[in-house]
């Protein structure tokens, strides 16, 4: 295992498992066997929430491994929808899963539910957790944007973003704070009154607590904050392709990339924040001139 921010990083299932945590209304069903369900362990004595995961398992033993799994977690996946009733289902395996080959993703898939079903395929033994959520994250948003892009379709209109008003406040997308991540929730609360002291509205931030309705909305902002690049990149670069959202890649860490970080908006939406790089909050300069 490899040393990430505060704790270990684990297999990319993990990964997947912080975004259907951060999310209010996404479950999360992993084929996995007795011994490999620690989702509670992470996320009710690690991260100290006070709701146990929206995850669960397959759960098979060794005495199944001569059956049928794949009906096992066919049962699992019925049961976990008619049970929590989620907006968006992801779907993947644990590493020892990954073994036997039952391909989840693809028999949730053919089970016809009425929600998006996001299969995953994060390969345990060659990818890691960051990896994973990254994957999850831009999986899930992909195929949320994809059934309003159906749903609009059928109704004879294409996706439009919302009317932009005219002299109204540009908008931006704040991505990649999720569960199990360092301090993100302070990081939220600090770049949200950066942003408001720029004159910018934040359209929405994901995936911490945020919800699939809120996701249809990420198109109707101008533009694109990769506050976690090790989760938010993939999705920021399919967004601006798809689109046409540019995003800021400066980390605002520090008083020097945080000046970057302005600067960047700065030259993608014309404002001028020459006030608020003036008046800097942070005492680190005078902490620093003053050693």
């Amino acid at each position: 295992m490899e040393l990430a921010l505060w704790t270990y990083e684990g297999p990319p299932h993990v990964g997947a498992m912080r975004i259907a945590t951060s999310m209010q209304d996404v479950h999360y069903v992993i084929h996995a066997p007795q011994g490999d369900t620690y989702a509670d362990l992470l996320f009710t004595m690690i991260e100290r929430q006070s709701r146990r995961p929206p995850v669960t398992y397959s759960t098979f033993q060794a005495r199944d491994l001569g059956a049928d799994t794949a009906n096992l977690l066919k049962d699992t996946i019925k049961k976990a929808f008619e049970r929590y009733k989620p907006n968006a289902l992801m779907v993947g395996e644990s590493c020892t899963a990954e073994l036997i080959q039952d391909q989840p993703g693809s028999l949730a898939k053919g089970m016809g539910l009425p929600i998006p079903v996001i299969p995953l395929e994060l390969p345990a033994y060659s990818k890691k957790e960051n990896w994973g959520a990254s994957e999850s994250f831009y999986y899930l948003v992909r195929n949320i944007l994809a059934g309003a892009t159906s749903n609009a379709s059928a109704n004879s209109s294409s996706y439009q973003p919302e009317s932009v008003t005219v002299n109204a406040r540009p908008k931006a997308n704040v991505l990649g704070p999720s569960s199990l991540g360092f301090r993100c929730r302070d990081d939220i609360v600090e770049i949200c009154k950066l942003l408001d002291e720029l004159g910018i509205e934040v359209n929405v931030v994901a995936p911490l607590e945020a919800t699939t309705p809120q996701l249809h909305r990420i198109p109707d902002a101008d533009f694109n904050i990769c506050l976690y690049p090790e989760i938010a990149r993939t999705l920021c670069l399919w967004l601006e392709k798809t689109y046409q959202q540019p995003f800021v890649k400066t980390v605002p860490i520090g008083v020097g990339a945080t000046i970057d970080f302005i600067e960047e908006i700065e030259a993608l939406t014309g404002i001028d924040a020459s006030d608020v790089k003036q008046t800097s909050h942070s005492r680190l300069p005078w902490y620093s001139r003053s050693v």
